[in-house]
Formats: structure tokens, C-alpha cells, sequence
């Protein structure tokens, strides 16, 4: 990683740090002043998109990403944002371009957390739009890689209820109650899972193993 790339991605964990641990008029205050002074000022933009989007300006978020995507139109971190802010915003066929644009950024090399987090709102998008059969490879590389990410396993629960394998439907959902540590719904969607998936399936003996386990620790 080269002194510029390091000097990048410090400054983005700034921004997005700001951003979380502070209410939105005061980071959206805080990133204009640094438009305002220095109207080329990428990541003044980049941490403005992102507190409009905390805010839930969407219109504003749009227009602070656009803006820096016109600075940086390679910017694996701007174009996600931007993909991630028109998917919010029901805008899907550009939420897919920006995100299958970061998708092709990221095919070589270690899968990091803002790449994952690229391909499952690139999933989401997908789902949204109806694209089933895009949106489960999308969801299956989030899971394999972050299995603790909570959403994606309701995602998949849905996906799969849609294409009509509701074992593996009610499989993903109660995992997703499981890391929610909602026990009883967890064990409601292991057990129904059961009626439907195959005898010595994975997925079937998985889901008697976490039965015996939860009912244990009720």
C-alpha cells in the first residue's frame, strides 16, 4: 500500500468516525465548512454525503457523492456510497452501475469490509429490482466471508422464500434471530426449517444441532 492509498483510506476512517459519533447537523456543519473553504476538497464531500445519508437527506447525499464522484471518478469508496445512497433512494438501475462499477474495482486481491458491504447492497439492489438469480451469488460471498453480518442472513432468508425453498429460507432466517439472540424465534424457523429440508443436507444437520444447543440454554 503506497504512502498516498494509506493517507487515503486514514482520512475516509476519519470521516466515517466523525460521522457516527456525532449528530448529523453537527457533522454536516463540520464538512461544509470544509467545502466551503476548499471547494475541491474531496473528502469534505465524501463525509458530507455521508451525514446527509445518517440525516436521511437522501437529495443532499446524492448531490455531496456526485459532486466528489466528479473529483474522483475512480473512487472505490465514493462510487459505493453513491451506489448505496440510489439504492435508498429507489434509484436502482444507477445504484447498479456505481456498485457493479466498485465490484469490478475489487475482483483481485483481499475482499475487505467495504468491498462486502459494495456487493451486499449490490445484492440488495438486485433482490429489489427483482433479479433473483443475481442477487443470491451476491448474498452467498458476504455470508462465506462475514458470516457475523447480521442482515445478510435475512436477505438470503427472503431470497430463498421468493425462489420457493423454504427450507433454506427458514434456515437463513432463524440464523439471522439466532445472532439476534431472539432464541424462540430462532428455534420457530430451525423447526420449521426442518419439515422442509433434505435428510443429510448440511443445512438439516446444522439445524439440529442448534436446536439441541438454544434449547439447552433457554
Amino acid at each position: 500500500m503506497g504512502p498516498s492509498k494509506a493517507s487515503r483510506d486514514f482520512r475516509r476512517i476519519q470521516a466515517k468516525t466523525f460521522v457516527e459519533e456525532r449528530e448529523p447537523h453537527v457533522a454536516i456543519s463540520h464538512f461544509q465548512s470544509m467545502v466551503d473553504a476548499r471547494s475541491q476538497d474531496l473528502d469534505g464531500y465524501y463525509g458530507l454525503g455521508l451525514a446527509y445519508k445518517k440525516m436521511g437527506r437522501l437529495d443532499k447525499a446524492v448531490e455531496a457523492l456526485q459532486h466528489a464522484h466528479s473529483l474522483a471518478s475512480e473512487d472505490s469508496d465514493i462510487l459505493r456510497e453513491l451506489g448505496i445512497v440510489y439504492f435508498l433512494s429507489g434509484r436502482l438501475e444507477q445504484a447498479i452501475e456505481k456498485l457493479e462499477a466498485v465490484r469490478s474495482f475489487s475482483s483481485s486481491g483481499a475482499v475487505q469490509h467495504g468491498d462486502l458491504l459494495g456487493l451486499y447492497y449490490l445484492g440488495r439492489t438486485y433482490q429489489e429490482a427483482g433479479d433473483l438469480k443475481n442477487a443470491l451469488p451476491l448474498f452467498l460471498k458476504v455470508r462465506k466471508e462475514m458470516p457475523e453480518y447480521i442482515d445478510v442472513h435475512f436477505s438470503l432468508g427472503s431470497v430463498y422464500g421468493r425462489m420457493g425453498q423454504k427450507g433454506l429460507s427458514h434456515f437463513c432466517f432463524a440464523k439471522y434471530f439466532e445472532l439476534r439472540r431472539e432464541t424462540r424465534n430462532a428455534l420457530l424457523h430451525f423447526r420449521t426449517a426442518l419439515e422442509w429440508l433434505e435428510r443429510g443436507s448440511p443445512e438439516r444437520d446444522e439445524a439440529q444441532r442448534e436446536i439441541r444447543e438454544l434449547t439447552q440454554t433457554k
